[in-house]
């Protein structure tokens, strides 16, 4: 099984021992990336991954995809040109402070400006049986969004399963209208077999009347012939963090259990959630055993430093089989 992801690759730069940007004269640098983040995590699942993406022509582009391919991710599909990559840093959170993300100019990285007709897609979809689109690439620049499009109008074409996360971020149309969003996240949904959002994102973006999940559900599966809706939360019970997931398939929604969760590092827990549901449609499991492995996935990452989860199925069965209080792993 094989799975290529189209998005960005970003530098993350994270500032050390929970200080604030201002207090410190270093940052720890790493590769990262909702593709990265989500093939990272299927990699070390035990499938072929590869990233369909361009990064600078230069020694940046070189360092990037070496750690892609540390990571178990092909660079095949990986392409060089302009010298620039988008970048963040990080703060992290500590008690009631919570993690904060300053991002650098991305609209101008190699990602951006790449031209759609660059990318070979009938080629690249050849071998792979899952394609997975973030939709970030629906906020950037004219020439991301095209390449989007184009690409999930050929994966349905050549019968591959699409994936496609909503990562709808307002602080990235600030200067779009709400009915040009809209329109946009509309005109690529009719593609996708696999949606990760949440209820927000259909009635806040999609403008769903909220008339309860179940049936919003529905209507946004029925209306885009989508196969299954997938989504996470990280949320409070009982003054404690929990964190938890649903998905929804031909009229019945599964939720897991809330699980509680320490968070070090929160960024990557939803990609870490999408990689546990994928692995579950791949090996045919039934919906709980799916939602449990996924949401166990996404505590884990979060309790982990980093965007990109590297736990692998042994990882993650044993933490389900000692919910999550195994204190000691021997080797």
């Amino acid at each position: 099984m094989k799975i290529l992801s189209f998005g960005e690759v970003m530098l993350r730069l994270t500032v050390p021992e929970h200080m604030l940007l201002e207090q410190s004269d270093t940052v720890r640098m790493s590769t990262v990336g909702t593709g990265v983040n989500l093939l990272g995590s299927l990699s070390h699942l035990g499938y072929q991954t590869k990233i369909l993406t361009q990064v600078p022509d230069n020694s940046l582009g070189k360092k990037v995809a070496a750690d892609l391919r540390k990571l178990g991710i092909s660079d095949e599909c990986v392409e060089y040109s302009g010298n620039h990559l988008g970048s963040f840093f990080v703060e992290l959170g500590y008690g009631s402070r919570p993690e904060r993300v300053i991002y650098q100019d991305r609209l101008t990285s190699s990602f951006c400006q790449a031209e759609p007709d660059e990318y070979d897609f009938e080629a690249m979809l050849e071998d792979v049986d899952y394609v997975h689109i973030c939709g970030i690439t629906l906020s950037l620049t004219n020439k991301t969004r095209t390449a989007a499009l184009k690409l999930a109008e050929m994966a349905q074409r050549m019968r591959k399963t699409v994936c496609f996360d909503f990562n709808y971020r307002i602080g990235l149309n600030e200067d779009t209208s709400h009915s040009v969003m809209k329109e946009r996240y509309e005109e690529i949904l009719p593609y996708v077999d696999v949606a990760f959002g949440s209820i927000r994102d259909l009635t806040d973006l999609l403008d769903y009347p909220d008339i309860g999940a179940q049936h919003i559900f529905k209507h946004f599966m029925d209306d885009f012939d989508i196969e299954y809706f997938a989504g996470s939360n990280l949320g409070q019970k009982d003054s404690k963090k929990c964190f938890e997931g649903f998905i929804y398939h031909e009229g019945e929604l599964y939720r897991s259990k809330p699980r509680e969760v320490d968070v070090l590092d929160r960024i990557g827990g939803r990609d870490a959630f999408a990689s546990g549901i994928i692995t579950g449609l791949i090996e045919h499991w039934d919906y709980d055993s799916m939602l449990q492995f996924a949401v166990a996935n996404a505590v884990m990452t979060q309790e982990a430093m980093n965007d990109v989860p590297i736990f692998d199925k042994n990882d993650i069965f044993d933490y389900i089989q000692c919910d999550g209080k195994n204190d000691l792993i021997g080797y």
